[in-house]
């Protein structure tokens, strides 16, 4: 019979298991992913390359779409967070814009994989599939954060300027780079990341300024 402690030992050892083995397949299906895309990577390809057995992922994630929607959460919680930081650190709300986009290209840069399954995701979210309402509404929490982080930037108070703002740094950010990455590769794509920042900045701007029929002001930097 175990003694309390050694229960405690064997109960730990068991939990380090569980947590190694989520942490294993959210690994190995955030790059089949990327390899082979959401729509043709399977479940029995994430376990195969896992060595793991099919029933192993059910214990974790209820389907495909669920493990997704993890790492969807997962990727964007760190880009939010380096997002933050580099809002903070703006100097004025005429550097916010740039920080946010800066931080974005440099995230996407540093992480291609998560590029691709963003990229993905956001292709998905038009088809309206059942499977990508868990989807939307991860999605739809990232931009209403990054509304709110980049308000500041906007001259006017109507929150929906912010929305279309930071609607539009997200889909100019991820379109542009997803081609690039694609057809250049991440280390070419780094080597002019500057220009690149400054054509999705300027971008946004054009678009935001004359978008929807509004006349919308952002704060210009001395």
């Amino acid at each position: 019979m175990m003694i309390p402690a050694q229960e405690e030992v064997a109960l730990s050892r068991v939990a380090r298991r569980k947590v190694e083995t989520n942490r294993r397949l959210l690994k190995v299906a955030r790059q089949l992913f990327s390899e082979k895309g959401i729509y043709w990577a399977k479940v029995e390809d994430i376990t195969e390359l896992a060595d793991l057995g099919k029933g192993t992922f059910y214990k974790y994630f209820e389907s495909k779409e669920a493990i997704i929607r993890v790492l969807l959460e997962e990727g964007l919680s760190e880009l939010a967070a380096e997002t933050d930081a580099a809002v903070r650190r703006a100097s004025s709300p005429a550097k916010i814009l740039s920080a946010a986009i800066t931080t974005r290209v440099d995230f996407f840069l540093r992480h291609p994989d998560y590029l691709l399954l963003f990229h993905q995701v956001r292709g998905m979210l038009q088809l309206q599939v059942d499977a990508a309402k868990g989807l939307l509404e991860v999605y739809d929490a990232h931009l209403r954060w990054l509304a709110k982080a980049v308000r500041p930037a906007v001259e006017g108070t109507e929150a929906s300027t912010a929305r279309d703002l930071a609607t539009a740094i997200a889909a100019y950010t991820s379109g542009l780079l997803t081609y690039h990455v694609l057809f250049e590769g991440a280390e070419g794509v780094r080597r002019r990341r500057d220009s690149l920042v400054h054509a999705i900045e300027q971008s946004v701007k054009a678009l935001i300024k004359s978008g929807s029929g509004r006349s919308i002001s952002l704060k210009r930097g001395k």
